[in-house]
Formats: structure tokens, C-alpha cells, sequence
């Protein structure tokens, strides 16, 4: 029998395969891959470049074959990747807000940070792949947009994380205080 445990259990385990393989193993669009084809290049929503011409810098060291590398990447790994770890993020979101059902303006500000972090990763894929596609023209306004567009996806990316596991922290002390405050002292 399926239950609403076992669906959460599958989709962390899944989660966390996906990133495990994404970050760890060699395959062709996985980050040591990129890192190898690249010359050791760093992806540019791994650290962001603040200005057109840093981004376009780093766009040059990457070589021709760290870019198409990269092309290949965000079309694939870097789709599967949010993907694979959005369920994960939304019922973690929602076992956490289980009990707050009066305030519904919150919940549904916090259920959205999943989806916030997946569209803005999509997003960020889709400018980066128009950078490289148009490379070497350059695009500043999508060059100066990028960073903004990582650091909207991590911060939504980490809220949808911290929030729930702070939410449910403070459920679960809360309910170890409310046993000793009902049991009586030996």
C-alpha cells in the first residue's frame, strides 16, 4: 500500500540520488564532466559573474568544447535536475505546514517557493543557453540579468529547505516541552 510517508520517503531518496549523481559522478553534463571538458571551469550559477564582461570572460575560458558542454548540460541534467528535486521540496513544504491552516496567505506563500526555484532555474537555463548560443555576440542585458536570476533561484532554492526543516523543528521540540510539562516529576 502507498501511503503519504512512503511518497515523501521516495521522492528525498530520489532527490537526493539525483543531485548525489548530478555533482559526483562522471557523465557527459554532470558538474566533474563540465569541470573536465572546460578545463576546469565553474558554472556560472555555481558562482555568479556580476557584470557582462566577467560572464563573458569566463564564457571564453570555458573553450569551445566547455560550451558546448554546457549547452548540452542545461538542456538536460540542468532540466532533470529541479525536476527531480521539486517533489521532494513541496511536501516537505506542505507535511510542514500541516498545521497551519488558518493562515492561509503564508502557506501559500511558502508552498510557491518550490515552484519559485524551478521556474527561476528554468529561466536561468534558458538565458544561459542564449548567451552561448549567440556566442561570442554579446548579449549584456542577459549577461547582467544572470546573477540576479541565480541568486532569486538559491534563495528560493533555500527557503523552500530551511523554512520547512525550521517549521518542523519547532513542532517537534514543541511537542517534546508539552510531554514534560504533562508528565509528572518522579
Amino acid at each position: 500500500m502507498i501511503t503519504n510517508r512512503s511518497v515523501f520517503a521516495f521522492a528525498l531518496i530520489w532527490a537526493v540520488v539525483v543531485v548525489f549523481v548530478v555533482h559526483f559522478l562522471e557523465f557527459p553534463g554532470s558538474v566533474p564532466n563540465f569541470r573536465d571538458v572546460s578545463g576546469g571551469g565553474v558554472l556560472l550559477d555555481a558562482s555568479p559573474a556580476f557584470t557582462p564582461d566577467a560572464t563573458y570572460e569566463r564564457l571564453a575560458s570555458y573553450g569551445e568544447g566547455g560550451r558546448q558542454n554546457y549547452s548540452f548540460r542545461n538542456v538536460t541534467v540542468d532540466v532533470a535536475l529541479p525536476f527531480s528535486v521539486f517533489p521532494f521540496l513541496f511536501l516537505l513544504n506542505a507535511r510542514a505546514l500541516s498545521n497551519l491552516s488558518d493562515r492561509r496567505r503564508l502557506r501559500i506563500l511558502i508552498l510557491s517557493l518550490p515552484a519559485v526555484y524551478v521556474i527561476f532555474d528554468l529561466l536561468e537555463n534558458a538565458t544561459v543557453l542564449r548567451l552561448l548560443a549567440h556566442y561570442p555576440e554579446r548579449l549584456d542585458f542577459l549577461a547582467a540579468s544572470l546573477p540576479y536570476t541565480t541568486l532569486i533561484k538559491r534563495a528560493a532554492s533555500l527557503l523552500a529547505l530551511a523554512i520547512p526543516l525550521g517549521l518542523l523543528s519547532v513542532r517537534a521540540l514543541r511537542g517534546r516541552w508539552q510531554k514534560k510539562a504533562v508528565q509528572p516529576e518522579r
